[in-house]
């Protein structure tokens, strides 16, 4: 018997022993916990290609954006406790000068970035970007950013400290190793290069930007008799590029992923997700419907007076596709996860008011197109992983969290109806006992329901004669009303 014969309307999800029965108790709470990128397996999830193509006042903002989240970086750092490093993914990129929490600070941040403003490295910076009639890549603009940060951190640093409350302890300033010198050297070099205008000449001057970035780095604390601390360094020297991913955030909202398979026989993914095959398999059931195939989750839908409702809803299952090509955007005209009013006085004013021909895509004739165009683009990154995953056949469930559902990992964790799970395959170094339990939490959630009889168990197992992985029912196991 063929797999669509034997599994009818299906999907499959692998789970390990630890994660049905062990603290999260998927099996007893019937739960699928929808994951962030940060924890998939693929380093290329949701990967979109961002580019930076602006004007003067566009550059400058994000300059000054740059500065503000730095100073709440140094900020959050200062108030933390020293053995807890900074995390990669929380650079504060929805902040700005109104969100500060008190207006000593907001004083101060200003103060921060007229002094950066009006030095030569912040001027030369805005010149040279500003010149730059082309796109920018994310490695390219972070090796610029690198090249001046030390200096900015200086001057951010000395300000916070003056009279900041602070928990954890203060710690020196490196000096930095003639970095204008670095940058006039660059300056001058850059454009002799950029008249090829290839993009393989292009990589190659971030390449070389970087490495002379990392050294520079390395020069700069060795210099300084600096030990290795994971949250010092963080915000001294990984910085700049953890802010240009943070980004990203800007452009969309935060979306979360369920992952199933349209197989139950692949030795890897056992192997893999299933703790080499001392796991189980989930059988769900789909429903397709006008060429949608969908699952019925409980999940959270709605605010009321009690907080967030949940329901029952058919959530989509869509397939990934399997390759290398990434998705172009440019920064400056896709940020669509901040109100217009935001987007304009932060990113297409400059302290004159004067505004970016760049914002034209907000204009109530352009935004219809735009706004139908952004949300046609926002999904298919989030389908894609590179071909090396192609054995997984994988479909997935995509949240997007546009009113903070899913914020929380409470406000992602869905559950399904008994009706859902059709079936649970073991896997062929499932344990007897653990086999055991596995039946009597079913045996709890079954007896007495009605339309019980279709739930079954089966048993993977290594079927030597064709060297495969083979389902077979445990036909004696069987439920009834």
């Amino acid at each position: 018997m063929d797999l669509e014969t034997q599994f009818p309307n299906t999907v499959f999800r692998y789970r390990s022993i630890d994660a049905l029965l062990g603290e999260r108790k998927e099996l007893e709470r019937r739960t699928i916990y929808f994951a962030p990128p940060e924890l998939l397996n693929d380093p290329m999830e949701g990967f979109r290609q961002i580019y930076w193509k602006g004007d003067r006042i566009t550059w400058g903002n994000l300059l000054r954006h740059y500065i503000i989240c730095l100073y709440h970086r140094v900020l959050e750092a200062l108030l933390s406790d020293d053995d807890k490093p900074l995390k990669h993914n929380s650079v504060a990129v929805f902040a700005d000068l109104e969100n500060l929490p008190t207006d000593a600070f907001k004083l101060r941040c200003k103060k921060c970035i007229s002094k950066i403003e009006k030095g030569k490295l912040h001027k030369r910076l805005l010149k040279m970007l500003s010149s730059l009639d082309r796109n920018v890549g994310e490695s390219e603009l972070g090796n610029y950013l690198g090249m001046v940060h030390i200096h900015w951190f200086a001057v951010v640093y000395n300000f916070i400290i003056e009279d900041g409350p602070t928990n954890g302890s203060k710690f020196k300033v490196p000096v930095p190793v003639r970095l204008p010198d670095v940058f006039n050297e660059l300056e001058r070099l850059t454009p002799q290069i950029l008249e090829q205008q290839k993009d393989t000449t292009l990589e190659i001057i971030s390449e070389i930007h970087q490495s002379m970035n990392e050294q520079m780095n390395l020069i700069t604390a060795y210099n300084n008799n600096d030990d290795p601390k994971p949250k010092k360094d963080s915000l001294l020297f990984d910085f700049p590029s953890h802010y240009l991913k943070n980004l990203a955030k800007l452009i969309y909202p935060d979306w979360y992923v369920a992952c199933f398979s349209k197989r139950p026989d692949n030795a890897s993914m056992w192997s893999y997700y299933a703790n080499n095959h001392d796991g189980c398999c989930l059988v769900f059931d789909i429903q397709n419907t006008n060429s949608r195939t969908t699952i019925q989750l409980n999940g959270p839908s709605g605010f009321s007076n009690r907080g967030i409702t949940r329901r029952n809803k058919n959530y989509l299952l869509q397939e990934v596709n399997y390759h290398s090509d990434a998705q172009r955007a440019n920064f400056f005209t896709n940020i669509g996860n901040l109100s217009t009013t935001k987007i304009l006085n932060n990113w297409f004013k400059d302290q004159k008011g004067t505004l970016s021909p760049l914002a034209n895509y907000l204009g109530d004739e352009e935004h219809e197109k735009w706004h139908k165009q952004y949300w046609d683009d926002f999904s298919p990154p989030l389908l894609q992983k590179l071909s090396d995953w192609e054995h997984e056949q994988e479909q997935r469930i995509i949240l997007i969290d546009n009113l903070g559902f899913y914020s929380s990992d409470e406000g992602r964790l869905f559950t399904y109806d008994h009706k859902a799970l059709k079936g649970i395959i073991f896997g062929k170094n499932v344990s007897f006992g653990n086999k055991l339990r596995i039946m009597r939490i079913m045996d709890d959630h079954l007896t007495g329901l009605p339309d019980v009889a279709d739930f079954k168990f089966y048993q993977a197992n290594y079927d030597t004669r064709k060297r495969a992985i083979k389902i077979s029912e445990l036909n004696l196991i069987q439920y009834s009303n």
